[in-house]
């Protein structure tokens, strides 16, 4: 498979982001070394690549740190999995006793040093303290200039996960109803809005599925899909558990916390 088929293989608009892993897959082909993407992938990515890398003579292996984590480094070896990945985890804890931080004021706190979102995993956050993997040559400079999560005072240091026990992702869960697994409906369902402001809410770019934006308001989502709602947050479509005496859907969310 040449370069230009490998690019027409993988289903994802950004090509440069496709041709760098590209890159990455031939030098481990030709060099028998292992190579590491300098960035962390979701899903829609790294399931794709992992299917074409079988046309290669090395193979596909991920780490986010976290136990399913969606964000994950890939890597690419011909000799196994490698037991030690480029990445640190921080441990970024909030210092004050007053006021509460969440998932956005981290993500936004850390973003604002420069720093773009493939350069971070997923974050966890247990209490007042907040787990980020970053790829390793930028967490010095995180730990050296982070010193506030919105206008709360914080203190960061690395958190050896490989001697320590790793924090796991926490989910609120609840049942919704919805009357099909269309898009505009699901969201409406989610979100306790109405179908024509579900409907705005996709028309206007603040949907993504699996990290990717849609408008199509009649796409159909299935289990295990992640929806990301601008505003409200970001949600795991987990199963059907039944159905209501009107024939409507009951359905398990996982609202990441």
């Amino acid at each position: 498979m040449n370069k230009n088929q490998f690019l027409n293989s993988v289903n994802i608009e950004d090509k440069n982001l496709i041709s760098n892993i590209y890159n990455k897959i031939q030098i481990a082909e030709n060099t028998n070394k292992i190579i590491y993407t300098n960035d962390f992938l979701p899903p829609a990515i790294w399931n794709q690549v992992s299917t074409i890398c079988k046309n290669y003579g090395v193979e596909l292996f991920t780490n986010g740190v976290f136990k399913d984590a969606d964000r994950r480094m890939l890597s690419f070896s011909s000799e196994g999995e490698p037991t030690i990945y480029p990445i640190n985890l921080l441990k970024i804890s909030n210092k004050s006793k007053f006021s509460k931080v969440d998932h956005k004021d981290y993500l936004g706190s850390i973003m604002s040093l420069g720093i773009k979102r493939e350069k971070l995993g997923d974050l966890i956050i247990q209490g007042s303290t907040c787990y980020a993997p970053v790829c390793n040559d930028i967490s010095n400079y995180i730990i050296d200039n982070l010193n506030k999560i919105k206008n709360c005072p914080c203190e960061v240091s690395q958190y050896d996960y490989t001697l320590n026990e790793i924090p796991e992702r926490k989910f609120l869960e609840k049942i919704v109803i919805s009357t099909s697994f269309r898009l505009d409906s699901m969201v409406s369902a989610v979100c306790n809005i109405s179908r024509s402001n579900s409907v705005q809410l996709i028309s206007s770019g603040k949907i993504l599925i699996n990290y990717f934006q849609c408008e199509k308001k009649d796409k159909v989502i299935n289990n295990n899909d992640i929806l990301t709602i601008r505003g409200y947050g970001k949600f795991m479509v987990a199963d059907i558990i039944g159905s209501t005496q009107k024939g409507r859907l009951k359905v398990i969310i996982k609202q990441y916390i």
